[in-house]
């Protein structure tokens, strides 16, 4: 009898140490899934709320993973090749990455281009609400593009996506590693330097996506 105890004791102890390292290899295989996203900016305007996700999923604005927003108040400085200087986003958490990162995954990419950032914080804006107009706030668009976020081209194992806004409306995706990260060359901005038309601030405007989005509850 103390045999089979002592038999049932030791299966169930070794269940335990396989569960325990099952979950340890499914939170790593998350983890190794999970990327960070920064976005660079080299048009004149402030960009506010970048979103995306994968374009086979249904796209809801408040569960969309973040690209940051980059006002030139508050953004970080970055310098080109050629020294000149643009913005960027911080390390936004956080997007799961479910295709093969040897591979590209097509995106949705939903933004907002701030083009009158002083009518945009003015007392038309305060008067705004997001949640109930299907338009843009006062001085500004709200756009979207279908991007495809390309593999790296280093052999570490990349951990990061990064989003480029250039001036002629197009984006550009690409993932890399933290290190890695860092504005493209200034001649393919260049190339990519041609304005939209005057009025227009983006290839593709669409309607506000928070319309009738009901805010999520207060959190102390």
């Amino acid at each position: 009898m103390k045999k089979i105890l002592y038999i049932a004791f030791s299966l169930l102890i070794l269940a335990g140490c396989n569960s325990k390292e099952r979950e340890a290899r499914l939170r790593q295989e998350e983890l190794d899934r999970t990327f960070s996203a920064t976005s660079y900016n080299y048009t004149p305007y402030a960009l506010y709320s970048i979103k995306f996700k994968e374009i086979s999923l249904p796209f809801k604005i408040d569960e969309a993973p973040d690209g940051g927003s980059i006002f030139v108040r508050n953004s970080s400085q970055e310098t080109m090749d050629n020294g000149e200087k643009i913005y960027s986003s911080g390390e936004n958490c956080c997007f799961i990455w479910n295709g093969q990162i040897d591979k590209p995954l097509r995106v949705r990419v939903v933004w907002s281009v701030v083009y009158d950032t002083s009518y945009y914080d003015g007392k038309s804006s305060q008067e705004y609400d997001e949640r109930t107009s299907k338009k843009s706030a006062p001085g500004s668009r709200w756009c979207q593009a279908t991007v495809d976020i390309l593999p790296a081209a280093g052999s570490d194992r990349p951990d990061s996506v990064f989003f480029h806004f250039l001036i002629d409306g197009t984006v550009q995706a690409h993932l890399g590693t933290f290190k890695t990260g860092a504005p493209l060359a200034a001649e393919l901005v260049k190339s990519h330097a041609i304005p939209l038309p005057e009025g227009q601030f983006c290839k593709q405007e669409i309607e506000n996506p928070f319309y009738g989005v009901p805010r999520k509850p207060h959190r102390e």
